[in-house]
């Protein structure tokens, strides 16, 4: 568990100077950003992402952004265990899963989702704010956010 919080905790210095150092966030999904943990070229990933984006499959990405993180975080959780502390590429492995779920929610952000497919996409962009670093106030701006656009039909309250 104290490799997991140091993973995450070492993303927020480097989030705070990126914001100090080089622009004001205008926006609080501003907060999602993937070159806080750069992924390198991956292709294959990239293309596929480009192809969800230019289709707007809301859905399909929010799946690629989870199975993501849920690969990282498996990869922490045994990273954990004893018998595994000298596998240093569980870390790498980890790490390298994170920086594409940071990819595919930068990528995510930046299309709007239809009624139906709004609570998975705000899901997937609070879970991912927390990831990076950010907190809990930080995470709640980005769904107020989201909720403030307009243009989302949103079904009567009951």
């Amino acid at each position: 568990m104290q490799r997991q919080h140091e993973a995450r905790g070492s993303l927020k210095p480097e989030v705070q100077t990126m914001a100090k150092t080089h622009h004001v966030k205008s926006s609080a999904l501003d907060q999602i950003d993937a070159t806080i943990e750069p992924m390198g070229p991956q292709p294959a990933l990239r293309a596929e992402v480009d192809q969800l984006v230019k289709l707007n499959d809301i859905r399909a990405l929010v799946a690629l952004y989870d199975a993501f993180a849920a690969a990282a975080v498996t990869f922490q959780a045994i990273q954990n265990r004893p018998a595994a502390d000298e596998v240093e590429i569980l870390e790498e492995e980890s790490a390298d899963a994170w920086s594409k779920a940071f990819y595919v929610a930068d990528r995510l952000k930046k299309l709007r989702p239809d009624v139906i497919d709004l609570e998975q996409y705000a899901a997937a962009l609070f879970n991912c704010t927390l990831a990076m670093g950010n907190n809990l106030a930080e995470a709640v701006a980005v769904v107020n956010e989201i909720n403030a656009w307009p243009k989302i039909e949103r079904p009567a309250q009951q």
